[in-house]
């Protein structure tokens, strides 16, 4: 008896040491197969090098875009006065999405965020239904989250951070931050002596394509709703700096016809859909255009054109700067938004017209007169960027395709215009705005801005 329990015991640590051997041989065989895959580390572990910029985005809209509730102040909705609409209580909610133009209410149900059937709207301070029958139909893991958190898998829908965070942009950071640790290491600078030995270790791009994953409305291709067996309203699978017309497809105007998304004229007027009018502006193509044709103002075209129609020239250092056949970016997104919210403050305070005015000058120059209104009583945006596009129950957000839109387009697609957006003439008729119109502008100059009634295609 005592020899077969000693032989129990000799054949129990045996098998207890061949498992554990498997599990280690495994664990580190998956270890080196995913040693160079990064991973996301969070938007703190960013403040140690990049103070200024984590301490700026953290005040701006995008890390806020949708958050756990901390504190009852962050629920906006009005809870006071009871509303049909409203069949919960402000204690029910657990999550909020969004904070400037409007905020949709949410709660989690067996492991999924769905929203409340009843969403605030800030600009007007007003209740609205909102998925009221198919509320059960958007969960937050094929409809939401991709916008608005970081970090997000396709696979199992889970995510990083809560929010747009550094990560959102430049893509999973731990190598990067291993890497950083490294050439602050003693031991290692005496080899690692700059970063030029990590390249490639975080996304850094000012492609609009980056921006255009979540500010626009497209659909999932066909081909990856089928392999994921289901519809998504973002683009599957995109890392920051690939093409995004891979994995998502445009939405197609209706000639003539205003839609949900898009009016008759084909710009936008649903909210998130700034790199689809952006994407067919003149900015968008303003190195290609230079490449290809003549020099607009006359003359050669030569490197200084560049400050105008590149951004990868204008953020480059002095002894960096591309040329005319290097350059690879146009005008970008971030030409005019600095993307961590950096000197926000001061720029708000900036006339518009001057930031316009750094490559539009000509347009401040000479003897014409460059539009019907008294001078300085409005700004470049005014009409070049009209408040057609409605969010928050009004028309608030400015259009990002750079065209003027007509009084016509107001008659004809019932859309505000670019006399007629925002507070300008809002007491005067269409036809008012018609006649002064065309009493300004000559006819074959009326013909040509009327051109942006056609529909993009």
């Amino acid at each position: 008896m005592q020899i077969l329990r000693m032989i129990k015991i000799i054949f129990s640590f045996i098998f207890i040491i061949i498992v554990t051997s498997i599990v280690y041989f495994l664990y580190t065989s998956h270890k080196d197969i995913n040693k160079d895959v990064p991973t996301y580390v969070g938007m703190n572990k960013c403040s140690s090098c990049h103070k200024i910029e984590h301490q700026s985005l953290s005040h701006t809209l995008h890390p806020k875009i949708f958050k756990k509730v901390t504190n009852q102040s962050e629920i906006l909705g009005d809870f006071t006065h009871p509303n049909p609409l409203v069949n919960f209580k402000k204690e029910d909610i657990t999550y909020v999405v969004g904070s400037k133009w409007e905020q949709v209410y949410m709660h989690k149900i067996n492991g999924e965020y769905y929203p409340f059937t009843a969403k605030w709207m800030v600009l007007t301070e007003k209740w609205k239904a909102y998925k009221v029958h198919t509320w059960k139909q958007t969960p937050a893991s094929k409809k939401c989250n991709s916008c608005h958190t970081t970090g997000y898998s396709q696979d199992d829908f889970s995510f990083n951070e809560f929010g747009v965070k550094c990560e959102a942009c430049h893509g999973p950071a731990s190598k990067h931050v291993e890497h950083q640790k490294m050439n602050k290491n003693k031991e290692c600078i005496i080899c690692h002596t700059e970063h030029k030995e990590f390249k490639n270790d975080i996304v850094v791009t000012q492609k609009s394509a980056l921006c255009g994953q979540c500010h626009t409305k497209r659909s999932t291709t066909e081909q990856k709703a089928i392999d994921k067996k289901s519809s998504f309203n973002f683009p599957l699978e995109y890392l920051p700096s690939q093409d995004i017309n891979a994995s998502f497809v445009k939405i197609k105007p209706t000639v003539g016809k205003n839609t949900k998304n898009l009016w008759g004229n084909g710009l936008s007027k649903n909210s998130h859909q700034e790199f689809a009018d952006f994407s067919f502006s003149k900015h968008s193509k303003s190195l290609i255009n230079l490449k290809t044709k003549k020099n607009p103002h006359g003359g050669k075209k030569n490197d200084n054109c560049l400050k105008c129609h590149s951004q990868d020239y204008r953020s480059a250092k002095e002894n960096e700067k591309p040329t005319i056949d290097t350059a690879k970016l146009g005008i970008t997104c971030v030409t005019c938004h600095e993307p961590h919210g950096i000197g926000k403050n001061i720029r708000n305070k900036k006339s518009l017209n001057v930031i316009c005015g750094e490559c539009h000058i000509n347009s401040f120059k000479g003897s014409k007169k460059h539009y019907p209104c008294p001078q300085m009583s409005v700004r470049c945006v005014d009409c070049h960027m009209p408040l057609i596009v409605k969010t928050g129950g009004t028309y608030s957000i400015r259009s990002h395709a750079f065209k003027i839109v007509p009084p016509i387009a107001s008659k004809k697609y019932s859309m505000p215009s670019s006399c007629q957006n925002g507070s300008c003439h809002q007491n005067k008729s269409i036809e008012w705005a018609m006649d002064e119109y065309n009493k300004f502008y000559k006819k074959n100059e009326v013909e040509t801005l009327a051109n942006t009634l056609k529909t993009k295609q």
